[in-house]
């Protein structure tokens, strides 16, 4: 019988490269199939220009511009691929849908008729109430519902995790799997890696070049329920426990006054047109031209 699991993703390109990253090895696995869950966050309107650059960089120059792109030309030749496409290639194992809410009793009712029974939420900003924890919890002998969480756990729960580790000048950051409980980012700690934090580069360069960290301990937990058996995991130290919100006016200048920037959108155009490109469909070039010229109209409307 083949292993249900379900991804509920975030609408960043950390996620998204994240969840082909984990596809792509997760598909040469025997009896997995994977449904892919995708939601979408709200630009904040009211959120000073930086933050509105950088949500187009993260969330809009993917969903609005790339995947379109890809799409049109049925793209499967790039290293990853839009969530469509990801389908395409994987037609036996990847299932995908949008996902309004991870509440609903529809959704929870869908993830029964599916039989899933071990989710994983990739930077999904929703927060998982008792329903859809509670069916993970008695779903089979093995099921569980993991948050992968960018960021060092316990010391750093929250949101821009990646630039407070900056900013307070830490060596490594990474990711941490963890349990998903009633509490942001609270839950027991299954496993969690770390690189270097490389200081030349942006708070996003460096999300973008850990995502595979974040993708073999999806790969490890899934072996591990494979293999018949819980997968063990330990409680936080809440005693060393610390929690961010978004950066505010004062801490951003005081962070570019370190040299530290949170985004470089020619540098993410770049990731995507080597990531995304492929010798089948769109090629790296062209969509570089096209990233780029949507960067700098979104730079202009953003002032």
């Amino acid at each position: 019988m083949a292993l249900e699991t379900a991804f509920f993703v975030g609408s960043d390109i950390t996620s998204h490269m994240v969840v082909n990253a984990a596809v792509r090895s997760l598909s040469r696995e025997a009896d997995v199939r994977i449904h892919l869950f995708y939601t979408y966050q709200k630009a904040n309107s009211e959120a000073p220009p930086d933050r509105r650059r950088l949500f187009f960089v993260e969330h809009e120059l993917s969903n609005s511009v790339l995947y379109p792109l890809l799409d049109a030309a049925d793209a499967t030749g790039g290293e990853y691929l839009s969530p469509e496409g990801l389908a395409r290639r994987y037609p036996d194992v990847v299932r995908v849908d949008r996902l309004g809410s991870v509440n609903s009793a529809e959704t929870i009712a869908e993830l029964r008729r599916r039989g899933i029974t071990v989710g994983f939420s990739v930077r999904c900003y929703q927060k998982f109430g008792e329903g859809i924890i509670g069916h993970f919890a008695t779903a089979s002998d093995t099921s569980c519902l993991l948050n992968l969480h960018p960021g060092v756990l316990p010391g750093y729960r929250g949101v821009l995790t990646y630039a407070r580790a900056m900013a307070n000048n830490e060596e490594y950051s990474g990711f941490t799997l963890h349990h998903i409980n009633t509490a942001w980012d609270a839950g027991d700690i299954v496993s969690g890696a770390v690189q270097p934090l490389l200081y030349d580069r942006s708070v996003l360069e460096n999300m973008l070049g850990h995502h595979r960290l974040g993708a073999a301990l999806v790969h490890e937990a899934v072996s591990q329920v494979k293999s018949g058996m819980p997968v063990p995991s330990v409680p936080q130290n809440e005693n060393a426990a610390r929690y961010y919100t978004h950066l505010t006016p004062e801490e951003l200048r005081q962070t570019r006054q370190k040299g530290i920037e949170l985004y470089r959108a020619d540098a993410v155009v770049d990731i995507l047109s080597r990531s995304f490109g492929g010798s089948e469909g769109v090629h790296a070039d062209d969509i570089r031209k096209v990233l780029t010229a949507a960067a700098t109209d979104a730079d202009r409307l953003a002032v």
